[in-house]
């Protein structure tokens, strides 16, 4: 079996420069410190609370510090997932079990077309470009499931309020379940409008990912919440038990306190290192990038003629720097990404200088064989 972009992601984890995962590695800041110096008390508390008051608080101030309140409304159900991972396994179990065919964005990250193909779905894709502004009378599979990402990875291409009224009514049209995997909304405002209450406008069935784990540098400590309308043909809350409990009180507590820190600042600090490393990997690898005007973690950069991602990927893997090949993003047809790779911006800046320095001296002399 050929690996997937996770698999190059943990080898990346082993040594060297890692610009490889979009998991957030930078360090805490002085407020988030404080948190963390406090998880003993934290674990404490609670357990002495009911596990859905945690579970609710949690979600109430998570979802509520960017901006989705409609997701509160008594009309929505959900889950406390360990990762979005999860949540994404568990839809693709619903779906089968529904027998619906599957619409998918592309290009996006791997696993989310593999978790679904894994339970058997028949799944097509459609070019990101088409479904952001495209006709959509005939794209929403009828009687099916169209799975979007806003912002999407690796592009960071945001559905905005208005396309996403014309999508939920073509999806309300054709009996099509809306998914749409929202784990990089706190990084991007223009992703903030409220989504929930847009598609509560629509007589439709839906389903939103909404995750932490892109946002705090809590060494892999996150929670996921799994969304849907009540009523939703999707078999969610039985997909769910099958799977777990709940999630863990204290993470959902975290979640809270960083939430909190969030709104008083924290979101903005976040944002502003990635948009100041994003200007560090630009003025620090001499390639276009992909994506210009991508607000979330990663960064894309496309290849020189000649170059080709998986060569320079497995080259920059010897001296110790990882990337990620553009190929692995399109996963119904690899040759799109054969001239792009991504690099994360969750690092503090000197890993981020560090590591676009080698792959442009690494480049650089690729460009001095060449010219010869």
């Amino acid at each position: 079996m050929p690996d997937n972009i996770t698999d190059l992601e943990v080898r990346a984890l082993v040594d060297g420069v890692n610009l490889s995962d979009g998991h957030p590695r930078m360090s805490l800041s002085p407020s988030q410190t404080e948190i963390v110096a406090g998880f003993a008390e934290i674990f404490a508390q609670t357990r002495k609370l009911p596990v859905d008051v945690v579970e609710k608080s949690s979600r109430n101030a998570f979802l509520s510090s960017i901006g989705q309140h409609g997701a509160l409304a008594d009309s929505v159900d959900f889950r406390s997932c360990y990762s979005s991972s999860t949540a994404i396994d568990m839809i693709g179990k619903a779906i089968r079990l529904a027998d619906r065919p599957v619409v998918m964005v592309e290009p996006t990250f791997d696993n989310l077309h593999d978790l679904l193909a894994g339970h058997g779905l028949d799944i097509r894709s459609v070019a990101e470009a088409e479904l952001a502004t495209g006709p959509l009378e005939h794209l929403p599979p009828a009687h099916g499931v169209l799975f979007t990402v806003s912002p999407n990875n690796p592009t960071g291409t945001v559905i905005d309020q208005d396309r996403l009224h014309r999508i939920a009514a073509a999806c309300a049209d054709r009996d099509t379940v809306l998914v749409i995997d929202s784990c990089f909304r706190a990084q991007d405002l223009r992703a903030q409008y409220d989504m929930y209450a847009v598609l509560a406008r629509y007589d439709l069935d839906w389903v939103i990912i909404e995750d932490t784990g892109k946002l705090w540098p809590l060494q892999e400590l996150k929670a996921g919440f799994l969304n849907w309308n009540v009523g939703n043909p999707l078999p969610l809350a039985r997909m769910y038990s099958d799977h777990m409990l709940s999630a863990s009180p204290f993470i959902l507590r975290v979640v809270e306190l960083f939430a909190d820190d969030g709104v008083h600042g924290g979101y903005d600090l976040l944002r502003d290192g990635i948009q100041s490393n994003r200007r560090l990997a630009r003025n620090n690898i001499k390639l276009t990038p992909a994506y210009p005007d991508s607000r979330i973690s990663v960064d894309t950069f496309r290849l020189p003629e000649g170059v080709a991602a998986s060569a320079l990927y497995a080259e920059l893997g010897e001296v110790g720097v990882h990337v990620l090949p553009g190929e692995l993003f399109y996963w119904a047809q690899p040759h799109l990404g054969t001239d792009l790779i991504r690099i994360s911006l969750a690092r503090d800046p000197d890993s981020v200088v560090t590591g676009c320095q080698r792959v442009d001296q690494h480049l650089e002399a690729w460009r001095r064989v060449v010219i010869r």
